[in-house]
């Protein structure tokens, strides 16, 4: 595996660095010949390129295997989120292989070419779930609309998947719940993406569905990462079904564990593993995830690219192995696969010089399950010369209290342990991002 790997990022190295012109370009302004990358080790040599080197800096053709744009199946574009656009890039002729990957997946977690699926994609418009094998739906951010579908759907189809991010997927079950929809009655599995998935919403999501961790068959919340520019889908929680999700309930809720596996911190941040014949993946010295493209069939080859997010590999230690098996969670398996801890972007507000996450207070806000519907899970942190302040965004119709912002202050607490206040207010009012509506990612610090 090790020399096959090797081969793998070096031929994409070459690829790139012969075919690509603002590669090239890159490769001679750092004085690097290609012929001198012949191993691992002088590929880490390389430099590390992000949006501003790349997207920002040179127009998309350049970017592109010789130059050229070719003929186009789709176009990705990222978020926005950091101020920079990039764009991910489908060859015609590789969207078949596209639908067929995505259709093998859904097939493996779900059965859907056995089962009448329909699969409704909640995420902003513009980002499409290529299927052929499910029946496809495509509400983006309509709460009502996706309601709609399952209500006018439910006795049609054996199951329904969710594909969206997690506070938008909060609003539609229970808008359905308020609608009469009886999501315990049907076979329900979720998809979140977007963003880092709390431990706890997933736990409040599976409440409202009634999923047991222990039976994913019967309905489950799963998590998955992508990046615009190099593909959807790069990490997720399955296949296989199951471990990675069982593992992170276990360290969410053994803190002993979890620290003796992930060190200090009172969240445990997004358990991934990834297929190494598609992307290379590298963490450097400040955490920083770096990939490499590996399927000689991108458009766009990047190369040792630095998505912006933080993070590591994770290895179980060999002393907590026991308590792992004790838990339902098959050691030996977890140690064949490649497994990465990703703890987001680093992003934090100040207690005075104390950071506060906003991973933190997610956990602190889906703590306590009857609190949970009477906000709509957005909020903005406050720096301050002593404390964080922490904004709450109400559901519609709900009406702040004192009593309220002391029961989301005890939830919190159990993940914050810097000085923070909590103000919770109107829907109405709330201001920030509300014109977005869920169309870009949330700001969660406000400057």
């Amino acid at each position: 595996m090790g020399e096959n790997l090797q081969s793998l990022v070096l031929e994409s190295f070459q690829r790139a660095a012969s075919r690509v012109p603002a590669y090239r370009k890159m490769l001679e302004e750092s004085g690097i010949q290609p012929a001198t990358i012949k191993s691992l080790e002088d590929f880490a040599r390389l430099p590390v390129l992000e949006k501003r080197h790349t997207f920002q800096r040179f127009p998309i053709e350049e970017l592109c295997l010789d130059g050229k744009l070719g003929q186009l199946g789709s176009v990705l574009t990222s978020s926005g989120h950091s101020g920079i656009f990039a764009f991910g890039l489908t060859d015609a002729e590789a969207m078949p292989a596209t639908i067929q990957w995505v259709d093998d997946l859904l097939d493996i977690l779900f059965a859907v070419r056995s089962r009448r699926t329909l699969l409704v994609n909640c995420l902003p418009m513009g980002v499409k779930v290529h299927t052929q094998a499910c029946t496809l739906a495509e509400t983006s951010v309509r709460p009502d609309m996706a309601v709609g579908l399952v209500k006018a759907f439910g006795q049609h189809f054996e199951q329904f998947i969710l594909v969206g991010e997690a506070a938008f997927i909060k609003q539609v079950l229970e808008q359905g719940a308020k609608a009469g929809i009886d999501w315990r009655g049907l076979l329900v599995h979720v998809i979140v993406g977007e963003e880092p998935l709390a431990e706890n919403a997933r736990k409040y999501l599976d409440g409202i569905l009634g999923n047991d961790l222990r039976q994913p068959e019967k309905g489950v919340v799963v998590s998955s990462m992508g990046v615009a520019e190099l593909g959807l889908n790069l990490f997720s929680e399955v296949p296989p079904m199951g471990p990675l999700i069982l593992l992170r309930r276990t360290l969410h809720e053994n803190a002993a564990l979890r620290h003796s596996v992930l060190g200090a911190g009172e969240f445990v941040p997004s358990l991934f593993t990834y297929d190494p014949q598609r992307v290379f993946v590298e963490f450097d010295l400040a955490g920083r995830l770096i990939l490499t493209t590996l399927d000689p069939r991108t458009r766009v080859p990047l190369i040792r690219y630095a998505t912006g997010d933080r993070g590591s590999f994770l290895r179980v230690p060999a002393a907590d192995r026991s308590t792992i098996e004790a838990a339902g969670i098959p050691a030996e398996l977890l140690e064949m696969l490649p497994i990465v801890a990703i703890r987001g972007r680093g992003d934090h507000a100040l207690a005075g010089a104390v950071p506060v996450y906003p991973e933190e207070v997610k956990e602190g806000i889906y703590h306590d399950s009857t609190l949970v519907p009477s906000i709509t899970a957005n909020f903005r942190l406050v720096s301050g010369p002593e404390r964080v302040r922490i904004r709450l965004q109400l559901s519609p119709g709900i009406v702040p209290s004192a009593e309220m912002e002391k029961q989301f202050s005890a939830a919190i607490s159990r993940y914050v342990h810097a000085p923070f206040e909590v103000t919770c207010e109107r829907y109405e009012t709330f201001g920030s991002g509300m014109t977005l509506d869920y169309e870009r990612k949330f700001q969660y610090l406000e400057r």
